[in-house]
């Protein structure tokens, strides 16, 4: 199952949809307990990386997160080994790559505020998102989690994964903003957020 919404640049949008996830979710007699959206943003990941570590290299910054989204699968070190390989297409010094774990470690707002910009629009819209998830009565069902950042370059805002409490499975769903995909497939400027579902997970 895929879901889009086109042509809304605000987080009403991923409020939106992480809804629908939820509805479904219910429709199907998932849990409420059992899953939980892991919550993030493309957007405040590049502007905290291009004020620090990446600011004379912002190049490095898609490479960057398609080595980042592996910190599940391989483990911190293996990420810092490959962003700091001589041959590879980020080549960070060992304490730059290590300041980079760090920002993934963020487990709230608050964390992530002190890697991100004075004056950040992504913080506040995910400041906004969660108020909104509040209001649908789902906030209980969402975290931040810094670490989630999906390996695919197009996303530019926030993205999301859904995950069973239980640790045992792959994502159930995942998605993002993509305000630019439709650009680079020679169309008009439209702003873009959705999500695909594993079927084979539920």
């Amino acid at each position: 199952w895929n879901m889009d919404v086109w042509g809304e640049p605000s987080v009403e949008a991923e409020a939106e949809l992480l809804a629908a996830v939820c509805a479904l979710l219910d429709r199907l007699a998932v849990p409420r307990d059992a899953v939980r959206i892991r919550l993030n943003s493309r957007a405040l990941l590049e502007e905290s990386l291009r004020e620090g570590v990446l600011a004379a290299r912002p190049e490095a910054f898609e490479p960057l997160c398609v080595v980042i989204d592996k910190l599940d699968k391989i483990g911190a070190d293996a990420v810092v080994e490959q962003l700091c390989a001589k041959d590879g297409a980020v080549g960070l010094a060992p304490t730059e790559a290590r300041r980079v774990i760090d920002m993934l470690g963020a487990r709230d707002l608050a964390e992530a505020a002190a890697f991100a910009p004075e004056g950040s629009r992504a913080l506040a819209d995910l400041e906004r998102l969660f108020d909104l998830l509040d209001a649908y009565g789902i906030g209980d069902r969402a975290v931040f989690d810094a670490s989630v950042v999906r390996g695919l370059a197009y996303y530019t805002g926030v993205v999301f994964e859904v995950f069973a409490t239980s640790g045992t499975l792959r994502a159930i769903c995942g998605g993002g903003r993509y305000d630019r995909l439709l650009e680079t497939l020679g169309g008009p400027p439209v702003p873009a957020v959705g999500f695909g579902f594993g079927d084979a997970v539920i």
